[in-house]
């Protein structure tokens, strides 16, 4: 399906809430509370034929009361009340909608053949609609949110398409404690009628999408999937969390969203052949898209490691080498300029160990030393706290004079990522840094990722966080034919 007739899901002038309630325990009146919370800007109309207002709101007993044609409908009604609903839709000429209401091919043999009944009457009517059993469409830059949460996370380059509510629920709060958007954040659920593959086309034409997220259960058509996944990918990198590949995680699918899990390496083998980045977590999926945001695509497999820690050098450089990188030999001549600015009892090899006693302003130019070196195609940095210009990690234990202090703190590790993500744009090879804060609690740290992300940046928690980023960007470079290996066997 083409980008235009989903347009309305995403961008719709009007919608009609069919099963519009004034009951807050309801999900009638919450998902309709947070179109309108979410700041909607265009002309909403509940349905409901024992109500008169409904916040604020006019009140419609049918769609055929509605003084226009709405571009969208939302429907929240019992599930044996929503083919008569699509049969409204049709009549007034809506061709698009969202069914929230769930108890279709997910419960059984009489969902499975009540879902059969809306599929077929929407398809003779030329409609497409999201779901059954569904959580709705974020849409942030257009203000569309239709969603169960009462958060509203930014505009963004971030698509995200979940067979899952709650999952896609997840990754949106995720993303916006990160401090970045999204684009779109799509809860599939049954996929009756519109598929995975057809958001996936969506996201891909679409101008504010930068990297795509996906939470997956299984497949309608297969080799339509392993089509469009390689068409997408060639434009935008697309991230794949698979879940139902175990037996007892492929029977939950099945009654979750009556999703077919498939086995499981049939999936690593699309993966392979499409390009799709392949992740085994929901924290992994984000922390790997993230890297996608800015940092440039490694052309080869050698890497660099400068570390204020000896023990997170080891770490990463076991990470790297697992993962098929290369904790390539620093050349003499570059050792003898480290030796220029480091300590003498720095470590002389890679990972290059700064130990203590080095200033901030020459790790920053042995972070560049070893950037620009022709046998680094990419950098990790370990623990960015020697590279704070703050002179003391003296910590206030006045409230007052803390909260001060952190300000500060969270503006120093601004300033450093920006440098490396600077040498990172000059040298066009990835710069990923992992970092404890030692000072900062929970809360804190949630600052620190927040105030980055609004920059557009981002520190990772662990070596190994950053090690499987690094490796995603390789894959996805040779995948796209401008890594090395891919070049050689041209």
């Amino acid at each position: 399906m083409t980008k235009e007739p989903l347009a309305p899901l995403f961008s719709a002038r009007s919608i009609a809430f069919i099963g519009a309630s004034k009951d807050p325990s309801k999900w009638g009146f919450l998902v309709l509370k947070h179109l309108l919370d979410g700041g909607f800007p265009g002309r909403v109309y509940p349905i409901n034929p024992k109500e008169q207002k409904i916040l604020n709101l006019k009140v419609y007993r049918t769609l055929k009361d509605l003084p226009e044609t709405p571009d969208l409908a939302v429907i929240i009604v019992p599930p044996p009340a929503v083919p008569g609903a699509i049969q409204e839709c049709l009549a007034k000429g809506t061709k698009a909608a969202i069914i929230i209401t769930a108890g279709f091919a997910e419960t059984g043999r009489d969902g499975a053949r009540l879902q059969e009944e809306i599929v077929d009457l929407a398809r003779k009517g030329g409609m497409g609609f999201v779901g059954p059993n569904c959580n709705g469409i974020m849409s942030p830059w257009h203000k569309q949110y239709i969603q169960f949460p009462g958060f509203f996370v930014p505009p963004g380059p971030i698509g995200v398409i979940a067979q899952s509510g709650n999952v896609v629920d997840a990754l949106a709060l995720q993303i916006r404690m990160r401090g970045f958007g999204c684009s779109a954040c799509i809860a599939s659920g049954n996929e009756a009628l519109l598929h995975c593959e057809d958001y996936l086309e969506y996201l891909g034409e679409d101008p504010h999408t930068r990297v795509i997220l996906a939470y997956l259960e299984g497949f309608k058509d297969g080799k339509r999937f392993l089509k469009v996944a390689r068409e997408v990918n060639r434009k935008k990198p697309l991230i794949v969390l698979k879940a139902g590949k175990t037996q007892a995680g492929a029977r939950a699918a099945a009654s979750h969203t009556a999703a077919m899990a498939g086995e499981d390496p049939v999936f690593e083998a699309v993966c392979r052949q499409s390009g799709i980045i392949r992740v085994q977590d929901l924290d992994e999926l984000v922390e790997v898209g993230l890297a996608f945001l800015g940092q440039p695509l490694p052309v080869g497999r050698r890497v660099g490691i400068v570390t204020a820690g000896g023990g997170w050098g080891v770490l990463a450089a076991d990470a790297c080498a697992d993962l098929g990188f290369e904790v390539v030999k620093l050349p003499e001549t570059l050792i003898r300029e480290l030796d220029r600015i480091l300590p003498p009892w720095w470590s002389r090899g890679n990972p290059v160990d700064l130990v203590a006693g080095t200033s901030a302003e020459n790790i920053f130019q042995a972070v560049e030393w070893v950037l620009k070196c022709p046998k680094v195609d990419a950098l990790l940095f370990l623990s960015i706290m020697p590279a704070l210009r703050l002179g003391s990690f003296d910590l206030p234990n006045d409230s007052s004079e803390r909260e001060g202090w952190n300000r500060r703190m969270i503006e120093a590790v601004i300033e450093v990522m920006t440098r490396f993500h600077e040498l990172a744009r000059r040298y066009q090879k990835p710069v990923l840094a992992a970092s404890e804060y030692m000072w900062a609690d929970h809360v804190e740290r949630a600052e620190i990722n927040h105030a980055l992300g609004r920059h557009g940046l981002v520190c990772y928690h662990l070596p190994g966080q950053a090690a499987r980023a690094l490796q995603a960007l390789y894959n996805y470079n040779a995948f796209l034919g401008k890594a090395d290996e891919a070049m050689k066997a041209v």
